[in-house]
């Protein structure tokens, strides 16, 4: 956009008044502009159309001014000059002289941002909603440094124009009683390389300013929980293994900065938040405030104005933030310093890698279908193999348990603990080594044990905890039959029994239930871990 069609509104020079006293005493408007406008550059002189469209935008700019000045009567009466005319020439040239003596006018809350800046850019401002200088002001506090990107077709050109005119005239924007000002983050886009560098900073909940992770010291927020320290020890840990490419390490590491300043900031730990943390993180990044403090323009990371974020996350960059915790969070998991992984604990549709941003309701339906299926696999009306596969359902939605581990579960793995029952695991995570196993849950694995003509007092502990009631006459299921009812199912045994109970389960269903959920055996477990 050419600046001097959109920066802001200034008195006219000694010379542009003089052209337009010439047009409004009715000099030819070619001579006027061939004497006075004319352009070093422009190739021979100019048209009378030309001519005319030159002294028509100094006389819009002199309507601007004298708006400023509050001085309506010349404003009408030069916008009726349309051309050539002794009607009220001598009025005309009088309010000219007026208009001259007059100083440069000073900008108000209340002002249009007509009055200040040129057409173009007035009309992208009130296409914004933005009709009044006190709606710039407005906007630029609370959207800091980067105002402009709310604004379309305004780039970062314009936002520097605008900018620097708003500083320029800070001392007289401020709304009545003082309330409202400009605020002091608010600087223009090439004055930020000018900053002082970052220094090292705790992570705490009064953070004067955020820090990139490589600024970041452990700290303990304010009446928060402690243990910020393991935390960010963690996320460089987890990072250090994706190095191996640069892109993947940034993208990485802003969505793990992002984090971990949001945690200091609400006092949260990031090991312990849950899926409603996470659901709530979530809805910051559709809109990070307060903005001075999260949003700024791209910059150097080693400076005082670096920011997390440029502007608002749209819903794909959202999705693609909680992929990126979702294996955080799962490294985690894995190593035994988090009990869940809340990316994966958010309702979303079973079966999807990473919940979606705003699947609340399709999550808890596609929840309720595998509960209705785990209490049809429970009819009494079922036979053995239903049964066999009640006992693994349950196993993976009360206890948590992985279809491999269902498959490698063995008799010796269970204690009784008063009327406690528990099972033992091996697992990486010390965690999860010991599950607990409701009472439901060992009572079908009774009646399972019953089908497979187990008696509870005399099953060695090498037996099978789930096992099949008649192998397959492969060459592996005839070897297997030599255990008898000491046999195993192996995992991919599991599996295909369930999605075969989960088949009938939908055909007898109909779909009502069953279809709002896309069925995978591992969804089952609770956060759909495998």
């Amino acid at each position: 956009m050419s600046t001097s069609h959109d920066a802001a509104a200034t008195k006219l020079t000694r010379t542009e008044f003089a052209v337009v006293r010439a047009y409004a005493q009715g000099m030819r408007p070619v001579d006027i502009a061939n004497r006075y406008l004319l352009d070093p550059d422009d190739d021979g002189e100019l048209t009378e159309h030309q001519a005319i469209q030159r002294i028509l935008g100094l006389r819009d700019r002199l309507i601007q001014f004298a708006l400023q000045h509050e001085r309506q009567d010349i404003a009408e009466m030069f916008d009726a000059l349309k051309g050539r005319s002794n009607t009220g020439m001598g009025r005309r040239v009088d309010a000219l002289s007026q208009l001259e003596r007059l100083g440069q006018g000073t900008p108000r809350m209340e002002h249009a941002v007509s009055l200040w800046f040129g057409p173009s850019l007035a009309r992208r401002l009130h296409a914004a909603g933005i009709g009044r200088i006190a709606d710039l002001v407005a906007l630029a506090n609370r959207r800091g440094a980067g105002w402009w990107r709310a604004v379309p077709r305004i780039g970062a050109l314009s936002g520097e124009v605008v900018t620097r005119w708003l500083l320029a005239q800070k001392a007289y924007l401020r709304s009545a009683g003082g309330k409202v000002s400009l605020a002091p983050h608010i600087m223009p886009n090439s004055a930020h390389a000018a900053r002082p560098r970052l220094q090292p900073l705790p992570l705490t909940a009064d953070m004067a300013h955020p820090v990139p992770l490589e600024f970041m010291l452990p700290g303990r927020p304010a009446g928060g929980p402690a243990g910020h320290a393991e935390p960010l020890r963690l996320v460089r840990q987890w990072l250090a293994h994706r190095a191996r490419s640069a892109s993947t390490y940034q993208g990485y590491r802003r969505e793990c900065e992002r984090l971990l300043l949001w945690c200091a900031m609400g006092s949260r730990n990031l090991v312990g938040l849950t899926a409603d943390d996470i659901q709530e993180y979530d809805r910051f990044l559709a809109d990070p405030q307060p903005a001075d403090f999260w949003q700024g323009p791209a910059g150097p990371r080693d400076r005082l104005h670096w920011r997390p974020f440029e502007g608002a996350l749209s819903q794909p960059s959202r999705r693609a933030a909680l992929r990126i915790l979702h294996a955080l969070y799962s490294f985690l998991y894995r190593q035994g310093h988090s009990e869940r992984n809340p990316v994966a604990d958010m309702a979303a549709p079973a079966g999807s890698p990473v919940p979606a941003a705003g699947t609340r309701a399709s999550g808890m339906a596609a929840a309720d279908a595998l509960d209705a299926f785990v209490r049809w696999l429970g009819q009494p009306a079922h036979g053995a193999r239903h049964r066999a596969a009640h006992a693994v359902a349950l196993l993976m939605r009360r206890s948590g348990l992985r279809v491999r581990e269902i498959a490698a579960l063995r008799w010796s793995q269970l204690s009784m603990e008063g009327h406690a029952t528990w099972i033992q695991i091996e697992a990486r995570n010390p965690l999860r080594r010991r599950r607990p196993l409701d009472p439901e849950t060992f009572a079908v694995l009774r009646t399972h044990w019953q089908d497979r003509g187990l008696g509870e007092d005399d099953i060695p502990s090498h037996c099978a905890l789930v096992g099949p009631l008649q192998q397959p006459d492969t060459q592996r299921g005839r070897t297997k039959a030599l255990a008898g009812a000491l046999a195993a199912y192996s995992g991919s045994g599991l599996e295909t029994l369930l999605r075969a109970m989960w088949g009938e389960f939908v055909r007898q269903d109909g779909g009502s239930t069953a279809g709002a959920a896309r069925f995978t055996p591992r969804a089952l477990v609770r956060g759909g871990r495998e």
